[in-house]
């Protein structure tokens, strides 16, 4: 016994001197190791797996969150700032359970199985907790909201969008061509003809339905000032004319594009009449399911989707659209039937808006705050 005493003895240290410790970073004299890095690196992936990211940018991030993490605790220790053992054993425990939904009698063996240094995660929390305490004493009473930001930001909140339905006409440049002839034509025909015009070859046509503040550069610019039937153009490019004739501008208020809407769907094939027979039979979300059976369809699918993730072709569709009514959309032979049942409104008070500004104030204050305690911070970096 004594033997094998003796050569664990001499094995554990050479053992220890094969791994190379290096300072790489000093944070107001304490010092940060490649030992502490690798520490924290098996860490993440002993929590999150291996990443798709590149080891020595994962280094980098690590030593950042390092040298942060011995501010934060500094900053801690000048305020008298403290955390109790109960605090941070109940955040490591709460972390674990919510994070890989165990149970709190499963942690310590789930960390041993995954191999989780718990010292180190607890360093990790343990700093979370005095920074939010850091702002708690810093920065939380300092904030304030007035009723004219709150107005300002629902008022931002509140701008209503506009879809815009046009189409676009693309005319290439060809050589020995009157390029600009051939668009100014064009803009005269699609003057005096109505939306089912149909140009031809090299001239290209799409119809879009867009959402008008989601839109950049010159096309929104072009568009903004349009109205129903307007036509804009022709633009040049290096590549081609463009046109730009409006088929719909609609106003959607944020309260509509908050709301959720309660439908019911069925989805068809080669079906022209359906949608007629359907309202000749005067369709309703009472009688959808027993009309559907009748005509030999699909079961419909009931569900409740908000509008703002709808898109723009639908948003345009069911804001003419009244409770109780069937509309259609076709993508080539396949039809989707929608019966409108129910809209609720989700509109945003100001109290949800007030809070909103707050937590944007918070996190603006809170990472000027930190940026302030690095640019303090005496931090040197030892390069091999």
């Amino acid at each position: 016994m004594h033997k094998i005493l003796i050569l664990l003895l001499i094995i554990l240290p050479i053992k220890l001197l094969a791994v190379e410790i290096e300072i790489i970073a000093d944070v107001n004299g304490e010092p940060i190791s490649n030992l502490d890095i690798e520490k924290r690196i098996n860490l993440t992936h002993s929590l999150f797996g291996t990443q798709s990211i590149d080891k020595n940018e994962l280094k980098l991030q690590i030593l950042k969150q390092l040298i942060d993490e011995i501010i934060i605790i500094n900053e801690a220790q000048r305020l008298n700032i403290k955390l109790s053992d109960e605090e941070l054993s109940n955040a490591v425990v709460l972390f674990l359970t919510q994070s890989f939904k165990l149970k709190d009698n499963e942690v310590d063996q789930y960390a041993k199985e995954h191999n989780i240094g718990l010292n180190i995660l607890k360093r990790q929390i343990e700093c979370q907790l005095l920074w939010d305490k850091i702002i708690e004493v810093r920065i939380v009473p300092f904030i304030n909201i007035s009723d004219k930001e709150v107005n300002n930001a629902k008022g931002q909140i509140e701008k209503p969008d506009y879809l815009i339905t046009f189409q676009e006409f693309i005319i290439p440049n060809q050589k020995d061509a009157d390029v600009y002839g051939i668009a100014e034509d064009l803009v005269e025909k699609l003057r005096n003809n109505n939306n089912d015009f149909i140009p031809e070859a090299p001239i290209k046509m799409r119809k879009v339905t867009v959402n008008l503040n989601q839109l950049k550069g010159n096309l929104k610019s072009i568009l903004e000032g349009l109205k129903t039937g307007d036509i804009a153009g022709p633009v040049s490019s290096s590549e081609d004319y463009s046109i730009v004739k409006v088929i719909d501008k609609v106003q959607l208020d944020h309260a509509m594009l908050e709301s959720t809407l309660k439908l019911k769907q069925i989805v068809v094939k080669d079906s022209e009449s359906l949608l007629d027979n359907l309202k000749e039979q005067k369709v309703n979300c009472l009688n959808f399911d027993e009309l559907a059976d009748n005509f030999n369809l699909p079961n419909a699918k009931e569900f409740e989707i908000k509008m703002r993730d709808l898109n723009p072709d639908l948003q345009a569709l069911f804001s003419k659209t009244s409770v109780n009514e069937i509309i259609e959309s076709r993508e080539n032979s396949t039809a989707r039937l929608m019966m409108l049942c129910d809209i609720k409104n989700n509109v945003v008070d100001a109290e949800a808006t007030k809070q909103q500004i707050y937590q944007q104030k918070i996190m603006t204050q809170s990472n000027l705050l930190l940026d302030n305690l690095r640019k303090n911070a005496a931090v040197s970096y030892q390069y091999s």
